[in-house]
């Protein structure tokens, strides 16, 4: 049976059902019966949906089509030719990212050329796919309101009885969505002037009305929402025609004299099909000022190449089998347990991909990764509990039950915070950031599962069946507790020196830190004679010879043959022809070079720039609101803290910043926030559970002690996979290691000697009372977070 979509929504009821039923019974035995169904059937949905459907890739991995678009002069309001311009450029940009990517799930790369073209890399893109995508290239979408004739019917038979035109109208045909090309509709008689431009459409949505069906909402700025209500005074229930580049799609009444900025098309008595709404509704948002013309389509092969993908999936496996054996060797059974849960955790994440039709890109490729690191941590987290448990002289059963309950906080804080940034990052950002976004919000729901269900469920029937009563860990921290506070200032100076230190790479190398990904470049395209060939890895490592860096090699395949394209340095572009012309001599047909605009635009940059800060804002007010402010703003410190000292650290280290920093910074900032939040819970509970007494220093390093053997844990898994990759992985790989090694390091070291530190400095130097601080902090939010009903 296929994949339909009545048979997923049924297979999903079933999973939801078994999930409510799970988390609602108290019952052992039908918790344990329910939860090992759900478990069973959640996997086998999973690896169902990824065999039958498969993983879209991204043009970085899987390579796809590419499209040269080029800008045409459009009119003014006066009808004069609009000259194109910059602006012209990152507007049509802009608006091509949401008209290809309105849902940020595929990996879409755009590159201005010159003064009027762009260039589109788009994955997975099909010949039989090319003509819907050129369609949607091309759409104008000049969106008109104009008035209806009154008698707009009699004037036009008029006028085709005798002649003669009416004055201040025009004939415009009309053509309601749905009808077919063979139903004949009457012209309408409009205003030969536009009363309202579409351009003061400040938003287009396609929703569901329960009397016209499938409509659009047409939301207006301040100026268009004055007009618009201007003319509805004025012409209450006469028609007003909404013209699509130059054909009325719909003929509404005004019904009201008073809008209020918003407005709303029906598809008439045939009614907008969801596929013609959605379609119509992003064209509507993003018209057009310069109409385009596709000049050039071809194929594109990955932008990382297939050697590199299976370095990549050799040395996953390897990092993946060596935090196997370690945590078989330090948590013995346990382990077991864990990779179970880290393994659904897996299965879950490539079962959503394939069944949503995500697409896998290298920064996917970093949530992919941060998640892994999340479940692993959780299991540490529960296990660390349950040993506490288990030497305060309870029963594995009771210490487990125990273990959970208390581990539940600090994983829900951990989650919810990276659900947040998340979310944040997916609405605001650019397609690249989005891809991120994406793949680490199905990741996060995947954590939760495998290490709160799954992991609890095998347990029951280890120790239902008596095949395990007691559990034996390797103690990596001996027991006590550290005056890990006396280190701080430091550790304080040495490493936000080291920040300092760590920018002063972008000043010792203005040249080379930025890449061309974000400063642009030159692209030079190379012919390949007809029946000669040309290895892009064997381009590669002769460019790389002759001591050029930062540079990407691709292989099209276009209608009048194969080519193959270097991005590079602007001064570089000589030196890549040379080398390339001599390295292959005879091989080429002939060769061309053109300066190219960055691949992440200015716009678009400053887009996942504003998205970050949000999410940052985010993560500070929820963090205030169930721990304390001091503990938010010494995170948000600590998190900007480490991801200076990563990006400065990859730049003086001979890197420079591209598309793929753009995930690993990402994947870091998820790893520093989630260690802190992990720090800082076991030192509100401390407080929590030790009321008003006792020294608050040395609550915070006994808190610091009891998860020190946690936190070195979860950065040993984490680092092992990376350190694969960093040593066997080929350049890009590498490119992608580093900053997260580095963060990884950086990260662990901040959580307990910067954040926390912080945090009792700010106190002393307020003067308030930390103690009573956490305590309100906790009878507030007691009120409204969920439970450990898991």
């Amino acid at each position: 049976m296929s994949l339909t979509p009545a048979f997923t929504f049924l297979w999903g009821c079933v999973l939801l059902f078994l999930l409510f039923f799970y988390l609602g019974t108290t019952d052992h035995r039908g918790k344990k019966l329910s939860g090992t169904i759900l478990t069973v059937l959640m996997s086998f949905f999973c690896v169902w949906a990824f065999m039958g459907l498969g993983i879209k890739k991204g043009i970085d991995i899987g390579g796809g089509s590419s499209f040269t678009v080029q800008l045409k002069p459009g009119t003014d309001d006066k009808g004069e030719p609009k000259p194109i311009t910059k602006n012209s450029l990152d507007q049509a940009i802009a608006i091509l990212e949401k008209r290809l990517n309105p849902n940020g799930e595929n990996d879409l790369l755009m590159t201005p050329q010159g003064e009027d073209r762009i260039q589109i890399e788009m994955p997975g893109v099909k010949e039989e796919d090319k003509k819907a995508v050129k369609e949607k290239i091309e759409q104008v979408a000049q969106l008109e309101l104009r008035m209806v004739h009154p008698n707009s019917e009699r004037e036009i038979e008029k006028i085709k009885t005798n002649g003669g035109v009416a004055i201040g109208y025009v004939e415009m045909p009309h053509k309601e969505i749905g009808k077919k090309e063979t139903e004949k509709v009457e012209p309408l008689l409009v205003k030969s002037r536009a009363d309202l431009a579409g351009k003061h459409v400040s938003r287009a949505i396609a929703k569901l009305d329960p009397q016209e069906g499938w409509v659009i909402g047409l939301y207006l700025d301040g100026e268009g929402a004055k007009t618009f209500d201007e003319i509805a005074a004025r012409h209450r229930g006469d028609r007003m025609a909404i013209v699509l580049d130059g054909v009325v799609i719909s003929d509404p009444v005004l019904k009201s004299d008073h809008y209020g900025g918003y407005a709303q098309i029906s598809g008439g008595a045939n009614g907008f099909k969801q596929e013609e709404a959605i379609a119509l509704a992003t064209a509507l948002e993003n018209p057009l000022e310069n109409p385009m013309e596709i000049i050039e389509s071809s194929e594109v092969s990955a932008a990382f190449g297939a050697e590199t993908v299976k370095q990549g999936i050799y040395t996953g496996i390897v990092g993946t089998v060596l935090i196997a054996v370690f945590m078989l060797m330090y948590y013995r059974l346990a382990g077991v347990v864990a990779l179970c849960g880290v393994v659904v955790n897996l299965l879950m994440i490539f079962g959503a991909m394939a069944l949503f039709n995500i697409t896998l890109t290298m920064p996917g490729i970093a949530g992919i990764a941060l998640t892994v690191a999340m479940g692993v941590d959780a299991n540490v987290l529960i296990y660390e509990r349950l040993r506490e448990e288990m030497r305060a002289g309870k029963t594995l059963a009771t210490g487990l039950a125990t273990a959970f309950e208390k581990a539940f906080a600090a994983i829900f804080d951990v989650h919810v915070t990276t659900l947040i940034t998340s979310l944040i990052l997916f609405s605001l950002a650019s397609g690249l950031v989005k891809g991120f976004a994406v793949t680490l919000i199905v990741g996060i729901f995947g954590t939760l599962f495998g290490a709160l269900i799954v992991t609890r469920v095998v347990f029951g029937w280890f120790i239902d069946t008596h095949k395990l009563d007691k559990v034996k860990f390797a103690q990596f921290i001996p027991t006590g507790s550290y005056d890990v506070l006396k280190y701080a200032k430091p550790f304080i100076i040495g490493s936000f020196a080291l920040a300092a230190f760590s920018l002063l790479g972008f000043v010792f190398k203005p040249n080379h830190g930025i890449g061309i990904d974000f400063r642009g470049g030159a692209k030079t395209q190379f012919d390949i004679a007809a029946s000669q060939s040309v290895d892009p890895v064997a381009a590669e490592n002769a460019l790389k010879s002759a001591g050029l860096k930062g540079f990407y090699v691709q292989e099209n395949t276009t209608v009048t043959g194969r080519q193959l394209s270097v991005r590079s340095e602007e001064n570089d572009k000589d030196l890549v022809k040379s080398t390339l012309e001599t390295a292959f001599p005879g091989k080429f047909s002939g060769t061309s070079s053109a300066t190219v605009g960055s691949i992440v635009g200015s716009e678009l940059a400053k887009r996942s720039i504003i998205a970050y800060v949000i999410a940052m804002i985010a993560i500070l007010l929820y963090m205030s609101f169930f721990y304390e402010f001091s503990f938010a703003l010494a995170a948000i410190i600590a998190l900007f803290h480490d991801c200076i000292i990563v990006v400065g650290l990859s730049v003086l280290m001979g890197q420079e910043l591209s598309i793929i920093h753009i995930g690993a910074v990402l994947t870091v900032a998820g790893y520093s926030i989630n260690d802190t939040i992990i720090v800082f819970d076991r030192i509100r509970e401390m407080i929590k559970a030790k009321g008003s007494t006792g020294n608050i220093r040395d609550i915070m390093n006994e808190s610091i002690s009891i998860t020190l053997s946690r936190t070195l844990l979860t950065s040993l898994t984490a680092l092992m996979p990376m350190v694969v990759l960093y040593i066997f992985g080929g350049p890009s790989m590498k490119e992608f290691s580093l900053p997260i090694v580095i963060g990884i390091i950086v990260g662990t070291y901040s959580s307990i000697y910067i954040a926390s530190p912080l945090v009792l400095w700010y106190a002393k130097k307020t003067g308030k009372s930390l103690h009573r601080q956490v305590l309100d902090t906790a009878e507030r939010a007691a009120a409204i977070k969920p439970a450990a009903t898991a």
